[in-house]
């Protein structure tokens, strides 16, 4: 498993646990909005402060994103490339946006897919209060009453990275909010959450970088500096010989991305995961 010395001091601690109620959400943002003030004013009206989200197949107006990129300097490991802009309307094919706070202000961190006009494909960061909706679009998912994530200074990587805080106690959790520091193997740390929260299944959704990818069939995306979005994913932990199961697509520094089951025990975060844990097994 490839390992990157981050410019900061490296913590024992290697993630971050805030367990909450997920509450499913279906939320619709007016055409003509950005996506960040449109989806704060609607979880807004809801009382929501995060949440979790899913939107496919969402016409937009404008879209503007960032891809990983070298860092410029030696206080930190990677960075972002330029503002790259669809030229003009163009197609969220997947993306997956996490909702909380930073600066006392409503945040979204968003990675995904999109297409432009002629049919080409993009991945990357897609920057929320720059993308445009072109209709009316839902996005789904979970509201978190009980937690959220909110921007906080991290020594180790020297960002500004969401972090899980407030939440429940243990029993009245179904789900947890979730952030791993790097160089930790993703598969393992979650399954180590799973069993220290003493759940034996649950479903993965989330974002974050890797350390380059190594995938189930073989694959491998070598780019040290990469950005991702679950897929789909899974834990049970009655099943240790098949491991956690995580599906993504990823996207590296020249801008190629793949997508694809992850290989067990290879993976390793590079700078943050901000993940969420549901809970599936109880009833």
């Amino acid at each position: 498993m490839r390992y990157i010395q981050q410019p900061g001091p490296v913590k024992s601690a290697r993630h971050f646990v805030s367990l909450t109620d997920a509450v499913p959400a279906t939320i619709t943002v007016e055409a003509g909005l950005p996506v960040l003030p449109g989806l704060a004013a609607e979880l807004g009206r809801l009382g929501a402060t995060s949440a979790y989200l899913y939107v496919q197949d969402a016409a937009v107006r404008r879209l503007e994103y960032v891809m990983p990129a070298a860092s410029p300097d030696k206080q930190h490991t990677a960075w972002w490339s330029e503002t790259h802009a669809l030229a003009g309307s163009g197609r969220i094919k997947q993306a997956g946006l996490v909702f909380g706070w930073r600066d006392d202000a409503p945040f979204i961190h968003c990675h995904g897919s999109w297409t432009d006009e002629s049919g080409i494909l993009y991945a990357g960061h897609m920057l929320p209060d720059r993308c445009i909706l072109d209709g009316p679009t839902t996005f789904t998912g979970w509201l978190f009453p009980d937690a959220r994530f909110e921007g906080r200074f991290d020594p180790e990587t020297n960002f500004t990275l969401f972090h899980p805080h407030g939440g429940l106690a243990e029993s009245d959790a179904t789900a947890a909010l979730i952030r791993l520091r790097p160089n930790v193997e993703i598969g393992q740390e979650l399954a180590k959450i799973c069993a220290m929260l003493g759940w034996t299944k649950a479903d993965i959704h989330g974002i974050g970088s890797l350390i380059g990818a190594a995938f189930a069939n073989g694959d491998t995306l070598e780019s040290y500096a990469t950005e991702f979005l679950v897929r789909q994913g899974s834990i049970n932990l009655k099943d240790p010989q098949s491991g956690p199961q995580i599906d993504i697509l990823i996207v590296g520094l020249d801008g190629e991305f793949m997508h694809g089951p992850l290989l067990k025990d290879k993976n390793a975060v590079l700078m943050t995961c901000e993940l969420v844990l549901l809970r599936t097994d109880l009833g």
